[in-house]
């Protein structure tokens, strides 16, 4: 019997580069619907001077943070609907790296709160404890990281 020599198939690296391109195509696109609209609507509210006229009243609470009070929306776009949304609203902030530390920092303990609390529902009935715990610690290791490093 005769050994046939290996032949890889044609080019199998073809395949999996035209996957890899569909795959970033539908990221990209997920991305562009989700952080351009937030990133323009920050735009928008801050020309018109909404959004310096919401901070004005913000300010004191989100100081404890060492954040100004533009900061609140980036805080909500996190808490609520996911971690993209507050980096497209925090990017036209202008926030220094320190305070997109604290921010980042609460926002990675306590994030998309509407949508994790539904699927740690179906888990454990104390899911309004942990929602609560999630808040808590976030907000209170952000504050921690604002007294070190502002």
């Amino acid at each position: 019997m005769e050994a046939r020599p290996f032949t890889p198939s044609p080019q199998p690296w073809r395949g999996a580069l035209q996957k890899g391109a569909a795959r970033s195509r539908a990221f990209v696109w997920f991305l562009l619907k989700t952080l351009l609209p937030l990133y323009l609507a920050t735009e928008v509210l801050k020309a018109s001077g909404l959004l310096a006229w919401l901070a004005g009243y913000l300010a004191p609470l989100m100081g404890w943070w060492g954040l100004p009070g533009e900061a609140a929306a980036a805080l909500c776009a996190g808490l609520f609907i996911n971690l993209y949304a507050a980096a497209a609203v925090a990017a036209p902030l202008g926030l220094s790296w320190q305070q997109v530390s604290v921010l980042g920092l609460i926002l990675g303990i306590a994030h998309s709160l509407l949508v994790e609390t539904a699927v740690v529902r179906g888990l454990t009935p104390s899911y309004k404890m942990l929602t609560v715990l999630r808040v808590g610690l976030g907000l209170a290791a952000g504050w921690l990281l604002a007294l070190v490093i502002i």
